[in-house]
């Protein structure tokens, strides 16, 4: 009971927060995404977009993100115009090498002022590349600060309608198609598209991505998915996965050889989850030691979101355990820990052994051990009958799609806090 009272308050605190500072967080944003530099940083016609999404689903008032998303855009703009008339050309000839300005687009946003400035207001809105500049270049300009305050509105109202708009009749469609394709996978496909067009969007911009982020970025679609889909399971009244649930822990339970067992129960107590947790801990200090930043914060924030989503689910969901468990364990069985946090810190060590091993027959060796101990380690949840198959699967998901995603998003602030110039790719 008390677990379920904690996630009830939890869940309160989520949608009064949502429902409150939701609207904050969506002005804030829009000013913020039009302001020139910084905008090109902010996914701020994202959150535009889904603000409008969530008016249809009841989360937002649809009134109130209209005129949120149009005044902040506005101010924006306005701030934007204001630094061009302040420090002119220069500044940004000044911060080109540090924030990812190219020349080309410097100059694709003149040739719109010049050609014509209320045209170039409206339709430069609509361009991400030349939305955070176009009002800083009209600024630099001779335009008049009236036509600019028409036109500034005008783009910014209809920027701003269009997009949330746009995810409110996206929003028409949502519960259609949950009810035919399950709410939690439907959840996961909108999730992996924004992380999709997130990462083409970044590395366009930036090219900051290597070829071991793509394969993370494959690897943390795929999780998300296969999380999604245990999640729903878990939730639904009738699982999909209940008789292979069922089957796997009858096999293990008749055949399991007793040394299979024993190892088992070896690796439970070897492998457990703050056992996992301090090593990876550990690991992290030492490479912070040697000044090795950006892996020493890898294993910190793929372990801890790993732990704290571990957490949550476990105390939603309070999935019991299967009554022929050869260890006795009282904690609830969905997600396994055992799983999600090997899974989240062998990641880690396969992607920093990737590029720091020169032989790639040795490299191969070494990830193909990382996958060999994760996959051990879940299996020997089963020999012991500690947990279902899907729980299993369940954790694998969580830790995979965590690590990697803490990969991308490390990789991304990285990139953006060490200047171009002094960049190693």
């Amino acid at each position: 009971m008390q677990y379920t009272q904690f996630f009830a308050q939890f869940v309160h605190i989520i949608e009064v927060g949502a429902t409150h500072g939701g609207y904050v967080f969506l002005f804030i944003i829009s000013i913020v995404e039009a302001i020139p530099f910084i905008g090109s940083f902010v996914p701020g016609h994202t959150a535009v977009i889904i603000s409008g999404f969530l008016a249809r689903v009841g989360v937002f008032n649809l009134y109130y993100v209209i005129t949120l998303a149009s005044l902040g855009a506005v101010i924006g703009d306005m701030i934007g115009f204001y630094m061009g008339r302040r420090y002119g050309m220069r500044l940004i000839d000044r911060l080109k090498p540090y924030l990812f300005i190219k020349d080309e687009h410097i100059a694709k946003t003149k040739a719109m002022v010049t050609k014509h400035t209320g045209k170039a207001l409206i339709l430069g809105r609509f361009n991400p590349i030349t939305r955070p500049l176009m009002p800083f270049i009209v600024g630099t300009s001779d335009s008049d600060i009236v036509r600019f305050w028409i036109f500034n509105m005008i783009g910014g109202i209809l920027w701003a309608s269009a997009s949330v708009l746009l995810g409110y009749v996206f929003g028409l469609g949502y519960h259609a198609a949950a009810g035919i394709f399950g709410r939690m996978l439907l959840i996961a496909t909108l999730v992996i598209i924004l992380i999709v067009w997130g990462y083409h969007f970044v590395n366009v911009r930036f090219h900051i991505f290597r070829k071991y982020e793509l394969f993370a970025l494959g690897l943390n679609l795929i999780s998300l998915w296969a999380l999604a889909k245990t999640i729903g399971d878990a939730w639904a009244s009738a699982s999909f996965m209940a008789n292979f649930d069922i089957a796997m822990n009858i096999f293990m339970n008749d055949h399991a050889p007793q040394i299979a067992i024993a190892f088992s129960k070896f690796i439970g107590i070897v492998a457990n989850v703050p056992v996992i947790i301090a090593f990876g801990g550990v690991v992290a200090v030492v490479l912070a030691f040697r000044r090795y930043w950006r892996e020493s914060v890898l294993f910190v924030l793929s372990l801890a979101s790993t732990g704290f989503v571990l957490g949550l689910m476990k105390e939603f969901f309070l999935r019991v355990r299967p009554d022929n468990a050869l260890v006795y364990l009282s904690d609830p069985s969905f997600p396994s820990g055992h799983s999600a946090i090997a899974a989240a810190l062998f990641v880690i060590v396969a992607y920093c052994l990737a590029f720091r091993i020169s032989n790639v027959h040795y490299r191969e060796t070494a990830i193909a051990l990382c996958v060999l101990v994760v996959f051990s380690i879940g299996v020997s949840r089963l020999i012991i009958n500690v947990h279902w198959a899907s729980d299993v699967v369940a954790g694998w998901s969580l830790g995979v799609f965590c690590a990697t995603a803490s990969i991308l998003l490390v990789r991304y602030v990285g990139a953006l806090l060490v200047p171009k110039s002094a960049r190693v790719v």
